[in-house]
């Protein structure tokens, strides 16, 4: 029993080790981003104004304090992430694709909740759903071919 307890205590610093890890790297893409953008636009008056903190949900876990690097003009924008955006594009399209397979919003919340460590609520995931439904339905609705090959 107790072999158990260490080694889910282990693996949660595991966990920790990678998410920190992949906190750092994401950290250090951005910081790079934003000194390209300045030499790129060398015409702007603009100076770094230090960053801000968010959360991002990512395949190894939620980031809690990723630190976001902004100019005073609020020109820069990282390739990272849209503005607003509080989880990774792989999230939205594995939502839609058990969508597709036809888990309900509930079945998928506990599923990101085993993955992720974090729950998202039902309502959370229909909207994720309603973003991509003409998708959705397209695919639902199209024309099936007379034969298939097996």
């Amino acid at each position: 029993m107790s072999t158990s307890i260490g080694q889910n205590n282990f693996e949660n610093q595991l966990e920790d080790m990678v998410r920190s890890f992949v906190q750092e790297k994401l950290e250090t893409v951005m910081k790079e981003e934003m000194n390209q953008f300045f030499e790129e636009n060398p015409e702007l008056k603009n100076y770094k104004n230090g960053s801000y903190g968010r959360q991002l949900d990512t395949k190894y876990g939620r980031i809690e304090d990723l630190q976001v690097p902004r100019d005073r003009d609020n020109a820069f924008q990282t390739e990272m992430f849209q503005p607003y955006q509080r989880y990774e594009q792989w999230l939205g399209e594995t939502i839609v694709t058990m969508y597709h397979k036809g888990m309900s919003t509930r079945e998928i919340g506990n599923f990101l909740e085993h993955i992720l460590g974090h729950a998202y609520a039902p309502g959370t995931i229909s909207n994720i759903t309603d973003v991509v439904m003409e998708d959705i339905r397209a695919w639902q609705e199209r024309l099936l071919q007379k034969r298939y090959a097996v």
